[in-house]
Formats: structure tokens, C-alpha cells, sequence
């Protein structure tokens, strides 16, 4: 057996195992994430980027105020994500949320209804809505009316 060899096994696995991470992904992490332009997203994310640019969620792109601008206007400050390599943890993600943080993360520029029938049973803005895989441009919803409403709603 070579001598450096368990050293090597058992560093492999404190790697897998989540143990270390690899420096600049630990960096990324430690540093207060900063607003890096959509630019900085759509090097990476093109297949996206063209499809928000058409809706009105490309208006983003206009705005004045970082923390509203672009991708980051819904997905946070990703300096943090660039830096790591693409570290998907590092920004907010729709994919997985609980239903609360969608919506807390939605009603950051758009008004909702906190008692409306919407907001129960785990329905989301997601539940109509998408900004990136739409199928109706008006009101980004994810399908035409009425089928869209027929899937949770009665037609009585």
C-alpha cells in the first residue's frame, strides 16, 4: 500500500461527506453577497435570459434600484453564486421553496392578498405564474385560462 494513500481516502471522503469545501466555494460563502447586473446571470443562463427580456419582467432590467434589478430583483445578490463557480445554494431559488417564502419573495414588488383563497393549501404565485417557463405572456401564467383555473377549480 502506498503510504500517502489513507490520507488521500479519507480526505476524498470528508469532501463527499460535505465535511471540507473546496477554498473558493468556502470563500464565496463567508463574503456578504453584493449585486453583480444581470449581464453577470445571462453569461451562464442564456436559455432564460431571452425569454424574460420579451415579458414584463424584463422591465427589471430598467430599474434604478439594485435590489429590484434584473435576475437579482427575484433571486438575490449573486456575487456569492458567480464567485463560487455557479454554487445554486447561494441565491434564492423558486424550486423547492416553501410556499411562505414565495410568496414573501413575490410581494417584494408585487402586492398580494394575505387572506386570499391563494394563499391556502399551498398554492403559491407559482401556481399560475412562472417567470421563466410561461405560456401565456399576459400575466406570465403557466397555462391559458380557463384551463388554468380548471385545474384547481370546479367548472359548476
Amino acid at each position: 500500500m502506498v503510504r500517502g494513500k489513507p490520507v488521500f481516502v479519507f480526505l476524498c471522503r470528508l469532501i463527499f461527506a460535505g465535511f471540507l469545501t473546496y477554498p473558493p466555494v468556502l470563500a464565496a460563502q463567508m463574503q456578504a453577497p453584493q449585486y453583480v447586473g444581470s449581464d453577470a446571470c445571462v453569461a451562464c443562463h442564456e436559455d432564460v435570459a431571452g425569454k424574460i427580456a420579451d415579458s414584463a419582467h424584463g422591465k427589471l432590467a430598467e430599474e434604478s434600484v439594485a435590489a429590484r434589478r434584473g435576475c437579482e430583483g427575484c433571486h438575490g445578490p449573486g456575487s456569492n453564486h458567480v464567485n463560487s463557480g455557479g454554487d445554486a445554494s447561494l441565491l434564492f431559488s423558486f424550486k423547492g421553496a416553501s410556499p411562505a417564502a414565495i410568496r414573501r419573495q413575490c410581494a417584494a414588488c408585487h402586492e398580494s392578498e394575505p387572506d386570499s383563497v391563494h394563499t391556502h393549501r399551498g398554492t403559491t404565485c407559482l401556481s399560475c405564474h412562472a417567470a421563466h417557463h410561461y405560456r401565456e405572456k399576459k400575466f406570465l401564467l403557466v397555462e391559458a385560462t380557463p384551463q388554468l383555473c380548471t385545474n384547481c377549480h370546479d367548472r359548476r
